[in-house]
């Protein structure tokens, strides 16, 4: 379903990015869609079930925002389409600034599942963000690394 009828425009990169498809678990609750890394910045869009982009979560210079594509409002609460992810804010910057490091750095707050070889390194590839009590699982597919 992720490539039905969305199109998907990766971010720029001067180092390097990484490119891929993604699917979340948070509450028992599942989503998936496109996701871009690149120089401490990301881009993930969610698709609804009919594979349209309807919200995008980025990251850009540590500040977290939701942009919602229906409307094209952005917002720095991240509550949407019934998902709660303020809690994750601070650690949805130290994995987007530290990922190409995350499979050798331990921090209490995320768990790495798997992690895999890609290019010249290693990525996670399977782990889960906590949060108090909560917990979001993201796996990541389809990898692909420009430099």
């Amino acid at each position: 379903m992720l490539y039905s009828c969305t199109t998907f425009k990766p971010l720029t990169y001067k180092s390097k990015t990484l490119n891929g498809t993604f699917d979340a678990n948070y509450e028992g609750k599942t989503f998936e869609g496109f996701f871009s890394l690149s120089d401490g910045n990301l881009r993930m869009d969610i698709i609804n079930t009919l594979g349209f982009s309807v919200y995008g979560l980025y990251v850009k210079n540590s500040d977290v925002f939701v942009v919602d594509y229906r409307d094209n409002k952005r917002y720095k609460n991240l509550k949407f389409s019934g998902f709660d992810l303020n809690g994750y804010k601070g650690t949805i910057v130290y994995i987007t600034q530290n990922f190409f490091k995350l499979c050798s750095k331990k921090n209490k707050d995320v768990v790495l599942l798997k992690c895999s070889k890609v290019g010249s390194g290693y990525v996670p590839e399977d782990f889960v963000l906590k949060y108090k009590r909560k917990r979001l699982r993201i796996r990541l597919r389809k990898l692909r690394l420009k430099e």
